[in-house]
Parts: structure tokens; sequence; C-alpha cells
């Protein structure tokens, strides 16, 4: 009986202890593994998410556009016409507007003509004050109000008519902001 005793003694604690090293094992790799598929399907989780949601969003902004893009929205933006050359040398114009508090505007203007027109180049150089004292009453004459962003195109048409009258030896073609501000 003491032998038998013995034998199972050695028996279970060689036993035991190998078996439970080698069960350690893998329950760690186990837990090691089962933790990374764990965090490779959040980031999997996150990426779907997203893609999903950048799709959505680009799907509404869509819908809500003009078919065409800025092309039918205005003339301005197709390209059919020849390119300009720009003459930026107008200093900024700064004035009253005509309300009864008086607000102040700043405004700084480019002239587009031919690019084969030299003559215009030279003469808009030469008229440069000039221009500017036209544009400064013309603009003075309005108020806070009609210097509003809706009513750009129409100064612009307004100042491109006055220049083209002072012009001799060809014409103005566009008249472009580089900026234009109203401080009440």
């Amino acid at each position: 009986m003491s032998d038998e005793q013995q034998d199972l003694n050695l028996e279970d604690v060689g036993a035991g202890g190998e078996e439970a090293g080698r069960g350690k094992r893998p329950k760690i790799l186990s837990g090691l593994m089962l933790t990374i598929l764990k965090y490779a399907a959040i980031g999997i989780g996150i990426i779907i998410l997203a893609v999903t949601a950048t799709a959505i969003t680009v799907g509404i902004i869509e819908r809500g556009k003009a078919p065409g893009g800025l092309s039918q929205l205005s003339d301005q933006f197709n390209a059919t016409q020849a390119p300009l050359a720009y003459f930026d040398s107008i200093e900024a114009i700064r004035g009253q507007t005509a309300d009864e508090t008086p607000a102040i505007f700043q405004l700084k203007l480019s002239l587009g003509y031919d690019m084969n027109a030299k003559d215009v180049s030279a003469e808009l150089s030469q008229r440069a004050r000039e221009i500017q004292d036209i544009v400064l009453k013309m603009v003075s004459m309005k108020t806070a109000a009609e210097l509003s962003p809706q009513y750009y195109e129409d100064i612009q048409n307004s100042i491109l008519n006055l220049v083209n009258r002072i012009m001799a030896s060809g014409k103005v073609k566009r008249v472009t902001f580089r900026e234009f501000s109203v401080v009440k």
C-alpha cells in the first residue's frame, strides 16, 4: 500500500506539473490572439463606419448641387472666352457710402483687357488716377445695402461702362474685384 501511495504521489506530482505547464502556454497564446483579433475587428468596424458615413455625406451634398456644377450657374465660369491680361495698378479705393450714417467701403479692382492690346495697357496706366476717381464717385453714390454681394455684378458692369467711356485706344473687357468690403 505504501508503495502504491508513493507511486501515485510521484506520478501525480510529475504528470501534473507537465500538464499544467503545457496547459498555460496555449491559454496565454489564445488570450493574446483573442486580444489581437478583438482590436483588429474594432479597427475594421471603424473603417467601415467611416467609409459609410463619407459615402452618405457626399451623397447628401451632391443631391443639393445644380447639375453641371458652377458652369451652369454663371457664364463667368465657362472657359469659352480667351484669357485676359489684367491691369492691377489702381490703388485701393476708400470712401463713404450715401447713407445718412455713412458706412466706409474699400475696393480693390483689376481691369481685364485683350492680351494683345498693348495700347490699352499703356492707356490704363496713364489713366489710373482718373479711373480711381470715377470709381470712387460712382461707388460713393450708393448706399451700404446697394454695395452688398448680390449687386457686385451690377457694380462691375457700371464701372466697366464708365471706364470704357474715357478709353480712346481700346476697351476694357472685364472688371474684377480683388477686395470689396463695407464697414458700417
